[in-house]
């Protein structure tokens, strides 16, 4: 189940890499997320915030397509960039994760079953 698309991944982005490549990323980042909510206990179904995670997911693993093809580079001793690409795949990924727990701790909380204690009353003496 897709939670995102390519083209609301490609419109955030400005992102100019083909149809494929962008779906073989939000796959990936897809998969993430249902891994972390089976983990959890929590059933996998596309909503705003499963959304928003595979989104985040998907903005990192973009990043990180372009540090492994050497698109951007990574910062070092040597060189400097506006763009801090390990910091920002964290961020994405930290975001991405944190909107995850408030999910989880919201479908935890409606699925708790609540104790009931009944009383049968017999008769008066």
């Amino acid at each position: 189940m897709a939670h995102c698309t390519y083209t609301e991944l490609a419109n955030l982005t400005g992102s100019v890499r083909t149809q494929t490549v962008l779906e073989a990323v939000i796959d990936e980042a897809d998969r993430q997320v249902n891994t972390y909510l089976k983990a959890h206990g929590v059933n996998a179904v596309s909503n705003d915030a499963t959304k928003s995670a595979s989104l985040s997911m998907s903005k990192a693993g973009l990043l990180e397509l372009g540090l492994q093809e050497g698109s951007f580079q990574a910062s070092s001793a040597d060189f400097t960039s506006s763009v801090d690409v390990t910091s920002a795949v964290k961020a994405l990924r930290a975001a991405a994760y944190a909107t995850l727990d408030d999910y989880i701790a919201i479908q935890l909380t409606l699925v708790t079953p609540r104790k009931v204690y009944l009383a049968k009353v017999n008769g008066r003496c």
